[in-house]
């Protein structure tokens, strides 16, 4: 009896928690999508690529909805920048494979300087819960982008999609695992996607 209450307690204890996080009829996540460190020493040397922002539209009209928990019939919100975010996750990318990449503003003089200038869009970036048995939820995060590189280093614009989903189940997870999640499908597109433009013919070194 003791032990079962105290299995008992713990449930309820994550409830109480990941209600805690919930603003209304919304699941709020927290953080920032970031990349990991670099493997190894950055790359030396100016910049040979520019990422600009990509652009992003939401397909909800509420801004910051990222997903929907159907269990609990609420909507997943992120108050970061998905656009930002991938861009910043693609010219870390460059830079573990060892290409000097940096970060502008679309449209910034600052792009010409280099040889080849990234821009994207971003169509989903999103997780949504399902709970399959009582004690089974499973998250799913899908990051969706399209990668266009052009510039003097390439005879003609490089075109590239990529599509990442993250699938995994827990038990009553906290709104941090779901950040977790967004970070493993947005990071994996970001990685896939440069791989793919560098195959395309973007050069630099391969880690």
């Amino acid at each position: 009896m003791k032990r079962y209450f105290l299995t008992l307690s713990a449930v309820v204890c994550s409830l109480v928690v990941l209600s805690a996080c919930a603003s209304g009829n919304k699941l709020i996540v927290p953080g920032e999508i970031t990349r990991p460190p670099l493997a190894g020493p950055a790359p030396a040397g100016p910049a040979t690529v520019a990422v600009a922002d990509f652009s992003y539209t939401p397909e909800g009209t509420e801004p910051g909805v990222i997903g929907r928990d159907h269990d609990q019939v609420r909507d997943v919100v992120w108050k970061g920048e998905p656009g930002r975010t991938m861009a910043d996750l693609v010219a870390g990318a460059f830079a573990d494979r060892g290409i000097p990449a940096s970060r502008v503003k679309a449209g910034d003089p600052a792009s010409d300087n280099v040889s080849i200038r990234v821009s994207g869009t971003v169509r989903r970036f999103e997780v949504n819960i399902r709970r399959r048995k009582m004690f089974n939820v499973e998250t799913e995060a899908t990051v969706t982008m399209s990668l266009t590189a052009s510039g003097r280093g390439l005879p003609a614009p490089l075109e590239t999609s990529v599509t990442i989903t993250q699938t995994s189940k827990d038990v009553y997870p906290l709104p941090e695992y779901f950040r977790m999640m967004l970070s493993l499908a947005a990071n994996a597109a970001a990685d896939e996607g440069v791989r793919r433009l560098q195959e395309g013919g973007v050069a630099g070194t391969s880690r």
